[in-house]
């Protein structure tokens, strides 16, 4: 049983989709991620190559921070996948998440009476998203 609960949660972790890619443009042969830059502005000249989303979901980010951070680290692979060598940042967000619940009781009984009490607090959890195009930048020529 222990290894069936192992294996379910690995598949719902495999199942969650941080990132979507749709083709608009011609792609290129794949890249390092670390070679992509991220733009807040359109560049002066650029080719548009795919519309990308990405989500923090399944990160194991806790601060705002890290999970921003885990959005564009996924654009910047979806990104380079498709040979773009840019990705030009359109929107962010936030989307809420499942909740993490947690209690505990107590209980005692004696005889055919019995008592509990429970405690617990449930937290909303939520996913840092963002929109962004896939771009390829020619390089500038001195």
């Amino acid at each position: 049983m222990k290894y069936f609960m192992i294996g379910f949660v690995l598949l719902l972790t495999a199942c969650a989709s941080p990132s979507t890619t749709h083709v608009i443009g011609q792609t290129r042969p794949a890249i390092s991620p670390e070679q992509v830059q991220v733009y807040l502005q359109d560049p002066a000249e650029y080719e548009p190559i795919a519309m990308i989303t990405a989500t923090s979901d399944a990160s194991f980010s806790l601060s705002n921070e890290a999970k921003m951070n885990a959005v564009i680290q996924r654009l910047k692979e979806a990104a380079a996948k498709v040979g773009a060598n840019g990705v030009l940042l359109r929107r962010t967000g936030e989307r809420q998440d499942d909740s993490v619940n947690i209690g505990t009781g107590i209980g005692r009984s004696t005889g055919n009476f019995g008592f509990g009490l429970s405690i617990g607090k449930s937290f909303g959890l939520t996913d840092k998203t963002a929109e962004a195009v896939a771009i390829y930048v020619p390089p500038v020529n001195p």
